[in-house]
């Protein structure tokens, strides 16, 4: 079944990515990594929660640089005007950044419970690529 490409209005992009909670966070390097991981658009930005521990913190004090993508068919989103879609795909290209002290509450993010190593990080984004097909 054929497919057009159809332009997201900035409305319907805010509503794809607030109405979202998981994505796919993806390095590079010699051995690519991706994981999926929760994420929260809070004030205009995506932050990430998670726990200091394992590969992805191996790959992320390597290089801070990565691609976070959102996606979903358009028959399971929320959104009412992206339900026509066959599907809606938006990709993140940035720089994670630690969030530190007083900017946990300013995301709005509970305190680690104690005894629980927690990092949050924030994805300075330098490029967002939207994808969306119409069945036709």
């Amino acid at each position: 079944m054929p497919y057009a490409k159809r332009e997201l209005t900035e409305a319907e992009k805010e509503a794809f990515i607030s109405s979202n909670q998981f994505g796919v966070l993806a390095f590079g390097g010699d051995k690519p990594y991706a994981i999926p991981v929760a994420y929260k658009y809070i004030k205009g930005t995506m932050v990430f929660v998670m726990l200091r521990t394992g590969r992805k913190m191996d790959y992320i004090n390597r290089n801070r640089n990565v691609c976070f993508n959102i996606w979903q068919l358009g028959e399971q989103t929320s959104v009412p005007s992206l339900k026509d879609l066959r599907y809606i795909s938006i990709l993140f290209e940035g720089e994670l950044e630690e969030v530190t002290g007083s900017d946990w509450s300013y995301y709005e993010l509970p305190q680690p419970p104690e005894g629980v190593d927690l990092v949050a990080f924030r994805l300075k984004t330098t490029n967002v690529g939207v994808s969306a097909a119409a069945q036709t």
